[in-house]
């Protein structure tokens, strides 16, 4: 005897593939792996670009910071394809060093061979830098280590320390300009630090909500189980002598399930789907019979007139229960430019429609006339042996 497999829970797949960093064996952050696997590019060649785009002004360090910050760590696996074996014996150990380390020169050779800033210049926004990713990389491996700890803190005294010193090299200057720029700075240095964990914030708070949110619909599908499904299964248990009371209750509860699983918020309102999925549940308790409506167009708000027209489908039902002689009944319902018309089928007995006895109620009354005193319309197609077909319609 084979043991069953334990239950699990499937995971929702995601409308559209993200983006997720290397949450382990990453270089620096994981940007360049979450790159490589997402667009299934060799890494190296994706750790080029990067570096080849930061002596554009820096650009390459900008769109890896930028990633840094706004992607989410994951498992990922990146692509090691056909660039990397082709130089992977010509290029010296620690390749990914050199790169990372031109990616970071090259830009502040530009700065002083091309444009002509002095290194004393750019001193302190290396500073801030590298200020900025000791935090960053802190706030990705956890604060609750002391080395974590030790490391934000490293980052946050580095960056307010090259604010500083950009600060007081500024001093000479007018005093307005100097005080304008320091508190930019300042703000620069406080976005530096605050953005990151801000967003890393951000992410924890949604996973908690979406967490929160998959356990409040479990247990309402668990609520719904015990006072619904369950219940009634101990109540067919309880009556297995009974196969009509059997039928009954298996119909109301299908009935009742369709609703919870199928039926928006909104359709629980008065509408006249809703009205008609209704009435053809009491005729089906009822007369023990099986009626599945059918519903095509526009739900609209059940209006006194509407309800009427829902009553006299009811009264069609109502007699293909009573004398028909059949287990199930067709209804159909559509609501199309402005017209709802509901067509009731049955495939019993039949009768002659020219010939209505004058007993016959609840056709004369109940359908015919109850529609003719709301301005609409009704239609009886019958013949014996043929079954009945009323269709009821009206402006709506």
């Amino acid at each position: 005897m084979t043991t069953p497999a334990p239950y699990t829970t499937a995971e929702r797949p995601e409308p559209y593939p993200r983006m997720k960093r290397a949450s382990e064996g990453s270089v620096v952050a994981g940007v360049a792996s979450g790159v490589s696997a997402h667009l299934n590019v060799d890494v190296l060649l994706v750790r080029v670009v990067f570096a080849a785009a930061s002596v554009a002004s820096g650009v390459g360090l900008f769109v890896y910071a930028s990633l840094w910050m706004l992607v989410k760590t994951g498992d990922v696996t990146p692509v090691t394809g056909n660039f990397s074996e082709r130089f992977a014996a010509k290029l010296p150990r620690g390749t990914n060093g050199l790169i990372i380390a031109f990616a970071i020169v090259a830009p502040i050779l530009v700065a002083t061979m091309g444009v002509g800033l002095s290194i004393f210049a750019l001193l302190p926004l290396i500073i801030v830098a590298v200020g900025a990713f000791l935090a960053w990389r802190a706030y990705d491996r956890g604060l609750s280590g002391t080395t974590g700890i030790i490391s934000a803190v490293s980052g946050a005294v580095l960056v307010f320390a090259g604010i500083l010193f950009m600060a007081l090299s500024w001093q000479g200057n007018d005093s307005f300009g100097a005080a304008l720029v320091a508190v930019l700075l300042t703000l620069v240095g406080i976005g530096a630090l605050v953005v990151p964990l801000g967003v890393r914030m951000w992410n924890q708070l949604t996973e908690q909500q979406a967490a929160k949110a998959v356990s409040d619909e479990r247990a309402e599908i668990a609520s719904r189980l015990h006072d619904s499904v369950l219940q009634t299964l101990a109540l067919i248990q309880k009556r297995a002598d009974d196969p009509q009371e059997v039928a009954r209750l298996a119909r109301g509860q299908e009935r009742e399930l369709r609703g919870w699983l199928f039926d928006s918020e909104e359709k629980t309102a008065q509408t006249v789907f809703a009205a008609l999925e209704s009435a053809c549940g009491e005729v089906e308790d009822l007369f023990g019979i099986t009626i599945r409506p059918v519903t095509v167009g526009e739900d609209i708000a059940l209006t006194e007139d509407t309800k009427l027209t829902v009553m006299a489908a009811r009264e069609a039902m109502v007699n293909a229960g009573k004398h028909a002689g059949v287990d199930s009944v067709d209804v159909y319902a559509e609501h199309l430019a402005g017209e709802l018309s509901i067509f009731v089928r049955d495939r019993g007995d039949g009768f002659d429609s020219d010939a209505i006895p004058e007993d016959r109620h609840g056709i004369r009354d109940s359908i015919v006339e109850r529609m003719s005193r709301i301005g609409g319309s009704a239609k009886i197609k019958s013949a014996p042996g043929d079954g009945t077909e009323v269709t009821v319609t009206i402006e709506g």
